[in-house]
């Protein structure tokens, strides 16, 4: 009982806790916006609309993620040790570089997308519409500069409930206005559309929250004003060799885990199986959503560990939350898994029961492994092994990409799925390196 009222008045439990609660309710509304779009779009509109995310993705995964995860880490470190100008610069660091990344990649996404979208969906005979739709969502990244400035800034001070706040009525409205635009057009268009607006709307709540967190006498936040007078100062070259390198590992694993699948069964097996893939994920997802509120809150506390040379406390925050969360997670895939065909008979049209259950039982040979990764990107970036994720990340590339190619040629429909799960299982070699690590960093006493 001790233990328990000890762990209720720890920051970092309260924080998972936030959050958890926060993804949770995101997972839910999104998992019944795809029930409703479903009846709505069918499965070859819904696979298009999952299709056109998709190719935006290709285009907004090269330098986003890498930024909002490198930041968090700084702003964390920085506040740890309060200092407020490299709290404002790496704030200003993130809206420099959406705002100058966004604005050639809208460009280039231009040409590019609708000729991607002829290439690979030709036989689809709308391969150049889902391009065209792809740049239109190009557009909402642009968009969304203020409220990923703010995201980065609530997490890097650990402001857990207002970021959940966020989250959550960004998905709420997210969905809302993707179903309400489905519905009015009928098709994927409408719901394109719908998104577009949401990143609208997201960004002035963004701005408010943040307005709000500044009043609450936590840590330092700088003003708007100051921000935009560090983005006019700060050189790019500061921040981007390191964005660089963590967005070389994000985006690979976004690309590999979420984008490259989706576009290969479109193209390989049809519209229809992009979106049965795509619910499948969203119901394997369920347990993942209790790695949520610990994965990111992982991030700023071990930077804050290493901000103070806590060795131990370093080691025992990874491991407990590693094994403990990834335990019950995997736990959780397992016990899903027979309940799909119910899932889906209850609340998806009769067609999508039986290839969903196929996708999810293929999934579960990599989601149980994954389950226990949920520090992995967290301890990459604080311990400064980032060059070590990456050479294992492209070994992995190596490895599994022409197992994945093989198996695309032979199974059209499952090919894809069996590689993604190969993919996912190459997060062995990443523990054996990770306990290598610790095993060196015990030996040493120092976390450099």
């Amino acid at each position: 009982m001790r233990h328990v009222r000890r762990a209720a008045k720890s920051k970092f439990v309260r924080d998972v806790a936030t959050l958890q609660v926060s993804g949770i309710v995101n997972q839910a509304v999104q998992l019944g916006s795809s029930m409703v779009l479903a009846f709505v779009l069918g499965a070859e509109g819904q696979g298009a609309l999952g299709v056109a995310v998709m190719l935006q993705g290709l285009f907004y995964n090269l330098i986003a993620v890498g930024v909002v995860q490198s930041t968090v880490g700084q702003v964390a470190s920085a506040t740890a040790r309060d200092m407020r100008g490299k709290v404002a610069a790496w704030l200003a660091f993130v809206a420099k570089v959406y705002l100058a990344s966004n604005g050639v990649l809208i460009a280039a996404g231009f040409f590019l997308l609708p000729w991607i979208g002829r290439t690979w969906f030709n036989s689809e005979g709308s391969g150049e519409r889902l391009g065209w739709w792809a740049w239109w969502l190009s557009l909402w990244p642009l968009i969304d500069t203020p409220r990923s400035v703010v995201f980065v800034a609530l997490q890097g001070t650990r402001r857990m409930l207002p970021l959940a706040q966020l989250e959550t009525t960004q998905e709420l409205g997210r969905a809302f206005l993707v179903t309400v635009g489905a519905i009015i057009t009928g098709s994927a268009e409408g719901a394109i559309v719908g998104e577009i607006i949401s990143r609208v709307l997201a960004m002035v709540v963004a701005l408010e929250i943040y307005r709000e967190a500044r009043q609450d006498g936590g840590s330092y936040l700088p003003t708007p004003a100051e921000v935009l007078r560090q983005m006019k100062e700060l050189p790019l070259s500061k921040g981007l060799p390191l964005a660089l390198k963590v967005g070389f590992v994000k985006n690979v694993s976004s690309t590999f885990l979420k984008v490259l699948p989706r576009l290969f069964i479109g193209s390989a097996a049809g519209l229809s199986w992009a979106a049965y893939f795509q619910i499948a994920q969203r119901i394997m997802d369920i347990p993942m959503m209790f790695l949520l509120g610990v994965s990111r809150t992982m991030l700023p506390a071990l930077a804050e560990k290493r901000g103070l040379g806590d060795v131990q406390g370093f080691r025992r925050l990874y491991l407990r939350s590693t094994l403990i969360g990834g335990g019950l997670v995997a736990l959780g895939v397992l016990l899903v898994l027979p309940l799909i065909p119910w899932i889906v008979h209850s609340f998806y049209p009769d067609d999508y029961e039986k290839p969903v259950y196929v996708v999810a039982s293929i999934l579960a040979f990599g989601y149980v492994p994954m389950s226990f990764a949920v520090g992995l990107e967290a301890f990459y970036m604080v311990s400064d092994q980032i060059r070590a994720s990456i050479v294992l990340t492209l070994l992995g590339c190596l490895v599994t990409i022409p197992v994945n190619v093989f198996l695309i040629r032979h199974f059209p429909e499952t090919g894809a799925i069996w590689g993604l799960s190969f993919y996912m299982s190459w997060v062995f070699v990443h523990f054996g390196y990770v306990a290598w690590w610790f095993r060196r960093a015990a030996r040493s006493g120092s976390l450099a």
